[in-house]
């Protein structure tokens, strides 16, 4: 496979499923979606045999087609070991949705439309994380929106069509300044080398004054935080995910979150490393002040689907900060915990979908006692509850633990301060845990719910097992972007001066 073409592949084959969707019967759509997201899946886990993870540094299974041959624009794809372990991350989660969507009341009409926005979105996706041309990247990066508006506008909830515009607008008009930096990039290339180029690696060579590469950063900056989101841009996620199908918010917080926070490392460290350096203060105390503050308005919320939106604007606090410190612990906790929190995260939208299911509620009053008689629902739900608070042996624990030995590199107090984030996190987890587990009402309703299975429990087996994987052997995912930090951090000693 190493001259496998693996990036444009895996993103051809959910097209393909999207357009045998379209021409044949409505009832197989389902079958059909849930068969060419499995071939992917099929393919990204195939493909580890054969991605070389001692020179996870290096772009692999790489693809060049022309597409503006005068601007030195091509449709330039591949995948090192950050971008490779997002593919995988992509690959899982629109599985999951889509098998979590077969038997869900919520998709019982336009079943056509539905499959084809998801596979779409799976395209879209593997398109965002293999693009190396930073133009091509802006592209998959607007399309996702696409399908996510009319999940969000035909099969949410009862705001769905306001939480559908502000996600759109909020996302879209914030890219805008993303694609004046892309531009502004390409012009200072010329302007240095003679020609244009959106090619990333040939975009770490510009040279800018540090004023300006400061404006530079901020330009990309406010694209990726809003789209990560981190506060005060984050605005736009809780109603987006009130409102989102189960299977919507599923893929919205386990990958589409995602693209935010593998940009900033991407292409904000990447290509301005001594903005990073000069920023690297505000950044930290930035993320440090996400997590403390969206803590706080987790727990206070009254909607379990909001509750878990804001749980995931708290990670991403822990994401970004882990990430601007700039040393080898903190980047290791960032992307471990990108990783882990699209597994939790994917988990906690599906436990609020299925309680929906019986209750017809997103209450959190009403949501009281709610799993006592669903034994085996009851497990996933206190595995995945351990593992979102980062106690040891979760899947998050690794991320927040290094985000603190990071941290505590610096100084004790700043260190201190990511502890006090983590103290929130468990906080209003264990909050959450004792209104599912503790609380009482009245039992007559609940004892006839039938316990998870078929499809469903597939869904959620599908990420709750690598959880313990990331928890119980965390080298094995070390492995993915261990070159790929050691060799940024070259980078910003030799243009940072860091």
């Amino acid at each position: 496979m190493v001259g496998f073409p693996l990036a444009s592949v895996s993103m051809i084959l959910p097209l393909v499923g999207s357009f045998l969707v379209l021409v044949l019967r409505e009832e197989l759509a389902r079958w059909i979606a849930l068969a060419f997201s499995g071939f992917v899946f099929a393919l990204s886990i195939l493909s580890l045999f054969y991605f070389d993870f001692s020179q996870s540094h290096k772009v692999q299974f790489e693809e060049v087609y022309p597409l503006l041959p005068e601007f030195n624009l091509n449709l330039h794809l591949g995948f090192d070991g950050l971008s490779y372990l997002m593919y995988i991350l992509t690959a899982l989660i629109s599985l999951t949705a889509i098998l979590w969507s077969i038997r869900d009341h919520q998709v019982s009409h336009r079943l056509k439309e539905y499959y084809v926005w998801f596979l779409l979105t799976e395209s879209f996706l593997v398109g965002v994380f293999a693009s190396l041309d930073l133009m091509v990247f802006y592209v998959f990066y607007e399309l996702t929106l696409v399908p996510m508006f009319f999940a969000i506008g035909i099969w949410g909830y009862k705001l769905r069509m306001y939480s559908a515009y502000k996600f759109f607008i909020y996302i879209f008009v914030s890219s805008l300044f993303l694609l004046l930096g892309i531009v502004s990039l390409a012009v200072q290339h010329y302007k240095q080398f003679g020609k244009y180029s959106f090619y990333y690696f040939d975009l770490i060579n510009n040279q800018y004054s540090l004023g300006f590469e400061v404006f530079l950063f901020f330009l990309f900056f406010i694209a990726f935080a809003v789209k990560t989101p981190i506060v005060p841009f984050h605005t736009w996620l809780p109603d987006a995910h009130g409102e989102a199908p189960t299977a919507g918010s599923v893929v919205l917080a386990a990958i589409l979150l995602k693209m935010g926070t593998y940009a900033l490392l991407r292409f904000n460290i990447g290509l301005f490393p001594e903005a990073s350096l000069f920023l690297m203060p505000l950044m930290v105390l930035w993320g440090i002040f996400s997590i403390v503050f969206a803590s706080w308005f987790t727990i206070s919320q009254s909607n379990v689907k909001r509750f878990v939106a804001y749980s995931s604007v708290s990670h991403m606090g822990f994401v970004v900060a882990g990430m601007f410190l700039l040393n080898a612990e903190g980047l290791k906790a960032s992307i471990t915990e990108m990783f882990a929190h699209g597994l939790t995260s994917s988990a906690l939208f599906m436990m609020a979908g299925f309680i929906y299911n019986r209750l017809h509620s997103f209450n959190m009053q009403a949501l009281r006692g709610s799993i006592k008689f669903m034994p085996v629902f009851a497990l996933l739900v206190a595995i995945t509850g351990y593992s979102s608070m980062g106690l040891p042996g979760g899947s998050s624990f690794w991320g927040k633990f290094l985000t603190i030995l990071g941290a505590r590199e610096y100084t004790l107090q700043l260190s201190l301060l990511v502890l006090a984030g983590a103290f929130f996190s468990v906080l209003y987890m264990l909050y959450l845990l004792k209104v599912l587990y503790l609380d009482t009402r009245e039992e007559a309703r609940l004892i006839h719910f039938t316990d998870i299975r078929g499809f469903k429990l597939l869904a959620f087996l599908s990420v709750v097992l690598p959880m313990f994987l990331v928890g119980l052997l965390p080298f094995l995912f070390f492995a993915f972007y261990e070159g790929y930090i050691q060799s940024l951090l070259k980078h910003l000693v030799l243009r940072g001066g860091g």
